[in-house]
């Protein structure tokens, strides 16, 4: 008896036991008999003639060959459901999934709107938003767990298209009760030893405001580092501290007491958009998501 290497159970069952690690575990998850995902996944390792799995202890973990069929049976299963969206194109509404990265930063000015505009258009379509790292959303897109990314673009990652929609600048934030409140501009070199709550460097815009402070010559000192950008904002007055995040953070986050006032210096711009995988315009859900973001945040910004 032969077996195809890329029948849709095998490829399901495959990335469950991956994901869980465990056979048992997997099964429970699918729904069917511990053994009969094992013996699915020996059927499969049998056709490919590799071995896909190993043991370490009492967890399943993937060889090299493994975590190559692991990728590209992400990519299978992804291309298949843009296929099926697109038999129902233009017949039905618009159907499917669409699972979207975004950056803390604009997780809470932009997101809910957008969603709200989009589900209100494509009832059909289920929604999953992560708010997630900018590396990790391109990592995801890369390994196509995920669909499409909103954020800074930084163009790290040739595999992946850039697509700018509005443009933002780093602002000093502050408390109403700094002793800067009532500036209209302060000078960047005026950071020099001040008192600064920022995000840790695992996060792009953090070190995006290093590279700007280095450039300046300014070394500021930093009292805290807090890597949620709500808690960070709410830390200003106790901590008697300002931070240096894009204006469009603040927007959304009312009663927060705080004010953004505008830098004089260079570098300052960033770049706000979409980062989605190159070759990925066939998928429906996300052509539908991009033109809407086209239209729809860079009117939010100006609001």
């Amino acid at each position: 008896m032969t077996h195809d290497p890329l029948a849709i159970r095998h490829l399901r069952y495959f990335l469950a036991v991956a994901e869980a690690g465990s056979f048992s575990r997997a099964a429970d998850r699918l729904g069917i008999s511990q053994p009969s995902v094992s013996q699915q996944m020996r059927d499969l390792e049998a056709s490919l003639r590799v071995s896909l799995f190993q043991r370490r202890g009492k967890r399943i973990l993937l060889t090299p060959s493994g975590l190559i069929f692991q990728q590209h049976a992400r990519a299978v299963l992804r291309q298949l459901e843009t296929f099926l969206q697109d038999l129902n194109h233009g017949t039905e509404e618009l159907r499917g999934s669409l699972h979207l990265g975004v950056i803390p930063a604009l997780n809470v000015p932009l997101v809910p709107e957008l969603l709200g505009a989009f589900g209100t258009a494509h009832p059909g379509v289920s929604l999953v938003v992560e708010e997630i790292s900018s590396t990790e959303i391109e990592t995801a897109l890369e390994e196509g767990r995920m669909d499409v990314g909103l954020g800074f673009l930084t163009r790290h990652s040739p595999n992946l298209r850039y697509e700018p929609l509005c443009g933002d600048e780093f602002a000093l934030i502050v408390a109403e009760s700094h002793p800067w409140a009532k500036r209209r501009v302060v000078k960047f070199s005026d950071l020099h030893q001040q008192r600064l709550l920022q995000l840790p460097d695992s996060f792009v815009m953090r070190r995006m405001t290093d590279e700007i402070c280095r450039k300046h010559q300014v070394r500021p000192r930093t009292v805290a580092e807090i890597n949620s950008i709500e808690t960070l904002l709410r830390s200003l007055a106790p901590l008697q501290g300002a931070t240096l995040i894009p204006k469009i953070a603040l927007r959304g986050r009312d009663g927060l007491k705080v004010k953004a006032i505008r830098l004089q210096g260079n570098g300052l711009a960033v770049e706000i958009g979409l980062l989605r995988l190159k070759g990925s315009a066939g998928n429906t859900a996300v052509a539908a998501f991009t033109e809407l973001a086209r239209t729809a945040v860079p009117k939010m910004v100006r609001k």
